[in-house]
């Protein structure tokens, strides 16, 4: 897989985590915090990863917090995953065991539905035939996105990541490629195939939900993004809370030692990950670290 077709995989999953709606947020918000630290301040932005290129437009406050940081920290260093990287990654984590296929694994019932739609989609349903249904269901969700205008190099992350190439700005990643690969291959074939189906189900309310979620990303509309993440996921509390809950506080300790340093950070994350109960805005509060939104 190319770094680009990861990139676009990845980024097209976390959009449709990023769902959630609710009531109209004050239009002069982003989402968008800042966080004092002792001598610094740590800027965190939620992340739409895809975006249609004609609303592309990136956040000032944002744009302001990147000129002031020292780094920037995301799920990964997009500026370094290469193709390179991409080949060090462990296969098995997409590929299926040797002597299975997609359709054996999904059963002929399940596989007909899926080759139905990707058909519609143009794809080969035989492409994916070595692989496991939680990359299937991803490469569903990015090809109706593309289809619908949404473009992962016109995204948030990766708008910050070439500026940060042409800026000489490091990047700190707050996981690897193969970190991020390995939370859906963890699902048992059973879940993924759930997921898949689901995948299915959910195809024709895509593309009012990722305008709907684009539209409270801009506005800083937090109960809007809630809210359709609660709706979207609950059939599956264990993979929201692999891909949400988990992640959230494995990335607690680095983003709390940032507000120890001197130096100001700018941290860019899916904006599934700042909201809610258990997201890390209200982690930070809990640990005695306030966000104000802006």
């Amino acid at each position: 897989m190319s770094s680009g077709a990861y990139r676009r995989l990845t980024a097209a999953l976390l959009l449709s985590f990023a769902l959630s709606a609710g009531a109209h947020a004050d239009e002069a918000h982003h989402t968008f915090w800042s966080v004092k630290g002792a001598h610094n301040t740590v800027y965190l932005l939620g992340s739409v990863h895809v975006l249609k290129p004609t609303d592309s437009v990136l956040p000032p406050e944002a744009l302001r917090a990147y000129t002031k940081a020292k780094a920037l920290v995301m799920e990964i260093d997009l500026n370094n995953a290469t193709a390179e990287s991409l080949m060090d990654a462990d296969t098995s984590l997409e590929t299926l065991p040797e002597g299975q296929t997609l359709a054996s694994v999904l059963g002929p019932q399940a596989f007909a539905r899926f080759s139905a739609h990707v058909k519609k989609l143009g794809l080969d349903p035989d492409f994916f035939s070595a692989f496991q249904p939680w990359f299937a269901a991803m490469a569903i969700e990015q090809q109706e996105l593309t289809q619908q205008g949404f473009d992962a190099s016109s995204g948030v992350d990766e708008q910050f990541a070439q500026r940060a190439a042409a800026d000489q700005k490091p990047i700190i990643g707050l996981e690897t490629m193969t970190q991020q690969l390995g939370f859906f291959a963890q699902l048992t074939f059973d879940q993924q195939r759930r997921f898949l189906l689901y995948t299915l189900d959910d195809a024709d309310d895509n593309a009012s939900s990722a305008d709907e979620v684009v539209n409270a990303w801009r506005t800083g509309d937090l109960k809007t993004l809630e809210r359709l993440l609660s709706e979207s996921y609950q059939q599956y509390p264990e993979l929201f809370r692999m891909l949400t809950t988990d992640r959230n506080r494995q990335w607690l300790p680095t983003i709390t030692q940032l507000l120890h340093e001197d130096q100001d950070y700018l941290v860019i994350v899916g904006a599934l990950h700042l909201v809610g109960k258990d997201g890390v805005v209200q982690m930070l509060a809990q640990a005695g670290y306030p966000a104000v939104q802006h």
